[in-house]
């Protein structure tokens, strides 16, 4: 896994963690033969980690500073095999054949969803950190007859203090995997 350090940044652009990158990039059981769809692609940290494991990534955000700092990651650790894409995933998905998405945020969770179970994707993984949000994603993956395992990840970093070291908590992530 790529350093989170190593990623260009800019206030305000989420990136998934390295960590939960390595979590997520596992579950997605990558193939060099697989075509994927990062959906809310943020800083593009997921899109670069994929990119490096499979034939090709789509990668979607709402946000045109995500897509720039997307951009720019891309450029920096050299990703030829990707296309990014402004706009709502929703309105995006019927444009791309992937076999498999990840899901790092968007709005309309229910039909970016319900567009992939759609178009056959059987694997999918999706990151939240809100908890009626995973609450909501496990309910629409099980209505649609999706397997799901559900995580909940915690990383807690160590930090030197007189006394000893202390652990900083970074906000607990769910991690849902749903396949068919």
């Amino acid at each position: 896994m790529i350093k989170d350090s190593e990623f260009y940044r800019l206030d305000g652009v989420p990136i998934t963690k390295e960590e939960i990158r390595a979590i997520s990039v596992e579950k997605l059981n990558i193939c060099p033969e697989d075509i994927i769809l990062d959906i809310g692609c943020g800083s593009g940290g997921m899109t670069v980690e994929i990119s490096k494991r499979c034939k090709f990534v789509y990668a979607v955000d709402g946000s045109k500073d995500a897509i720039d700092t997307t951009l720019k990651n891309m450029d920096k650790f050299n990703v030829k095999n990707c296309e990014v894409y402004f706009g709502d995933a929703k309105d995006l998905i019927s444009n791309f054949k992937v076999n498999k998405a990840f899901i790092g945020g968007t709005q309309n969770i229910e039909s970016v969803i319900e567009k992939l179970n759609e178009k056959n994707v059987r694997n999918i993984v999706i990151n939240t950190i809100v908890l009626e949000n995973s609450v909501k994603v496990i309910q629409i993956l099980e209505r649609l007859n999706f397997s799901i395992e559900v995580i909940s990840v915690l990383i807690s970093y160590g930090k030197r203090i007189s006394s000893g070291h202390m652990m900083l908590s970074k906000n607990p992530i769910t991690i849902i995997t749903a396949k068919k």
